[in-house]
């Protein structure tokens, strides 16, 4: 039976195409910038959505392996569709599965400032999304390409993570029964 592959590599694919290989217009150098700063906003819009959907897909993943169907429905149906998913929010996450989880992530997160990183992609989305071009006025497509770098080494973090965690709990329950 073959594997289905999860929406967040899907997506990881698409984005790092998107983000290192912009279309770039032929119609004069003011006008390739303009489009290159679009570009970059636009590829900031899905890195923020990546975050956000591949965090998801991880613990749904991670809860569907362990729970009873209804548990499961109800995970799926109150997990919200749309969150600003900053350091803290996913520290609070991490922290209502486990406070060892989120200790971790607070140590992840200070190797080289990944917390300013990870914030600055979803206030970038935020400023994008609601008109402030001021806040956006910096973005570049370098400065995304850096910032998908980061959300693809949070997204390997989380799913290094709730491995390990489902890893040990399988041995933690076969050694319950022994």
């Amino acid at each position: 039976m073959a594997s289905k592959i999860p929406e967040r590599a899907r997506l990881r694919a698409r984005i790092r195409q998107l983000v290192h290989s912009p279309p770039i217009g032929s119609s004069g150098m003011a006008s390739e910038l303009q489009f290159a700063s679009h570009w970059a906003k636009y590829n900031c819009v899905l890195i923020s959505g990546f975050i956000e959907q591949s965090i998801r897909e991880i613990f749904l993943e991670f809860a569907f392996a362990r729970t009873t169907p209804h548990l499961q429905n109800y995970i799926e149906r109150t997990w919200p569709r749309s969150r600003n998913m900053r350091s803290e929010e996913i520290r609070q996450i991490l922290g209502h599965c486990d406070s060892e989880w989120a200790d971790g992530f607070d140590k992840w997160l200070q190797e080289t400032n990944r917390k300013k990183e990870i914030n600055e992609i979803v206030g970038w989305r935020n400023a994008i999304a609601h008109g402030d071009e001021s806040y956006a006025r910096n973005i570049s497509l370098s400065s995304v390409q850096e910032k998908f770098r980061i959300a693809c080494d949070l997204i390997d973090y989380l799913e290094k993570l709730i491995l390990q965690a489902s890893k040990s709990k399988k041995i933690v329950t076969a050694q319950g029964k022994s």
